[in-house]
């Protein structure tokens, strides 16, 4: 069985609280390193994961045991990063979005090619069974008719990037990603076109707070968006289609533990409740990602839909 040896080049909080635990215990992943300007940090989870910390980018970047680099820094800097790494001839695995940029998102994906290397953006909901789920339901109607999806979060304490626009803080970049990545993986091979969207951003902030989109599919399905920080907590999406409609909550970020609950209803409205399965959706991901790497066409309809995503959130903020 190959080892991929891995490094984490961010030390934030999610990553020390969701990243690593997860990559220091997986049979196809060795976590060998990790990287950050906080020495400090490098020294303590270097210890605590035993690995090699590195302050310096280069001494991680130069080193022949680091297969794959996650990134897992604030959005503004994924671009810078993610070059350096697939220039170096690392595979990366970046956290979402990629960039705030398509252009700079066309950029990577043609390095990435250029180089023979894989790049993958980190939409960890897609692979937890509740999102199939979703997608089964979409697979098995006649025809969906519309859809609703909301993510909105209360500020955060400590917000660091997201209230920072060199650094692509606010409420597009960091939640409204999610639900639009949502619809194009549950309608992937339809065009997609925006039939409305705003960008609104509060008198006193520096970034964008809240916003909404409708989009129309080629085979006829709308969709309705919505997302928000500073507003009470909503992660959900709901389905109508010409024979039933289906409804989830906590679709993207999830407790531990969580078990997911759907509600189903007929053509006639009659309703039943199903009970989901339990999953770490970021396990679920890396997994999917080890995959990749060895897979040709995976890889492609990896980097395929990353300039989907990106080309979509280019539409919105350009409508």
């Amino acid at each position: 069985m190959t080892i991929l040896n891995i490094a984490v080049w961010g030390l934030g909080s999610h990553a020390k609280n969701r990243i690593l635990p997860l990559l220091s215990i997986m049979d196809k992943i060795k976590m060998v390193g990790v990287c950050s300007r906080d020495s400090e940090m490098v020294k303590i989870c270097a210890e605590q994961w035993s690995c090699y910390g590195w302050n310096d980018p280069l001494q991680m970047l130069n080193s022949n045991e680091v297969d794959v680099v996650y990134i897992a820094t604030p959005i503004g800097t994924h671009f810078s990063l993610a070059r350096q790494a697939i220039e170096a001839g690392k595979h990366v695995w970046c956290e979402k979005p990629l960039t705030c940029s398509y252009s700079d998102t066309q950029t990577l994906v043609l390095l990435a090619e250029e180089k023979g290397k894989i790049l993958t953006e980190s939409f960890m909901y897609l692979f937890h069974p509740q999102f199939q789920r979703v997608k089964k339901f979409v697979g098995d109607s006649k025809r969906i008719y519309s859809v609703i999806c909301r993510f909105g979060i209360p500020n955060l304490d400590k917000p660091g990037f997201r209230n920072n626009p060199k650094l692509c803080g606010g409420a597009l970049w960091d939640v409204a990603t999610y639900t639009t990545s949502a619809l194009l993986s549950l309608f992937p091979d339809q065009q997609v076109e925006v039939i409305f969207a705003e960008v609104l951003t509060k008198d006193s902030s520096q970034v964008d707070s809240e916003g909404r989109v409708v989009l129309r599919f080629s085979q006829g399905a709308t969709a309705y968006l919505e997302w928000g920080v500073g507003v009470a907590y909503k992660n959900e999406i709901d389905l109508w289609a010409e024979d039933g409609s289906f409804f989830t909550d906590k679709i993207f970020s999830k407790p531990k533990g969580y078990q997911p609950q759907y509600r189903i209803r007929d053509l006639y409205g009659n309703e039943s409740v199903e009970n989901g399965e339990q999953s770490e959706q970021f396990m679920e991901m890396f997994h999917n990602f080890a995959r990749i790497m060895s897979d040709k066409e995976e890889a492609i309809a990896e980097k395929k839909s990353i300039l989907q995503r990106a080309k979509l959130m280019n539409d919105i903020v350009n409508f």
